[in-house]
């Protein structure tokens, strides 16, 4: 099973449009973007298996490769968006996602190729070999993060999140994992009540004492206020 990530900030991206912060800045100068959080598994057959779809041309990226399944974390449009070209697929996908009775845009209406499939929260989905648990998370849209199972690796995906309640969190006490990645999104100056700043994310981190562990769904504000208050962190972002 390899994992790995199209993107890790939040919604704005990196650089988040004409900002001249520090962070921005230097994305352009190195002619860097990091976009929406999505990360995607290639399975042993060399199947894809989706974490989110909020980038906008996800169709295309796996263009020639067959997208056996969508783990999706909510319906808010930075992790959803890829899903309104990605329904014109020839092939027929399912899209996992947690209970939400409006869903994003038109996709309930006109689902084409997409196949919506409501998880339940604890309930194992196995593709390829692979356990996907949906973990509910405190957000403002009913949310999911998903523990991943596979026979070589265990893989917490926590975003987007402002707490984990305790029948969450027990739960994934209950299993040895290997990666956590988990939202971060604010610095503890600024807060919406939406997303965890890096100060709640490190000490739920410390919980779970995973092998690696890993801070995602930036703002560049955040990163900013990092560099410009000399933070040192406990866990780095993932970029």
């Amino acid at each position: 099973m390899i994992f790995r990530f199209l993107g890790t900030a939040d919604s704005a991206g990196i650089p988040s449009h004409n900002c001249r912060c520090q962070v921005c800045e230097n994305y352009r100068k190195q002619n860097k973007i990091n976009l929406a959080t999505t990360a995607y598994i290639e399975c042993k057959n060399s199947e894809i298996i989706l974490l989110d779809a909020g980038i906008e041309n996800i169709a295309t990226i796996f263009d020639g490769q067959t997208v056996k399944a969508i783990f999706l974390t909510h319906f808010h449009a930075d992790h959803a968006l890829g899903l309104l070209r990605l329904r014109y697929s020839s092939e027929s996908i399912r899209c996992f996602h947690p209970k939400d009775s409006i869903g994003f845009a038109d996709l309930y209406k006109y689902p084409k190729s997409l196949k919506f499939v409501e998880n339940r929260p604890f309930e194992a989905i196995e593709i390829n070999d692979i356990k996907f648990f949906p973990i509910p998370l405190k957000h403002s849209k009913n949310t999911t993060g998903y523990l991943i199972q596979s026979d070589t690796k265990t893989i917490a995906y926590l975003t987007d999140c402002a707490g984990i309640n305790q029948e969450s969190m027990d739960f994934l006490l209950s299993f040895k994992i290997d990666e956590c990645y988990i939202d971060a999104c604010f610095a503890p100056n600024f807060t919406n009540g939406n997303h965890l700043n890096y100060e709640e994310a490190t000490v739920i981190l410390d919980k779970l004492r995973a092998k690696k562990s890993y801070l995602m769904h930036a703002s560049h504000f955040t990163l900013n206020y990092i560099i410009q208050n000399n933070v040192s962190l406990k866990y780095k972002y993932k970029e």
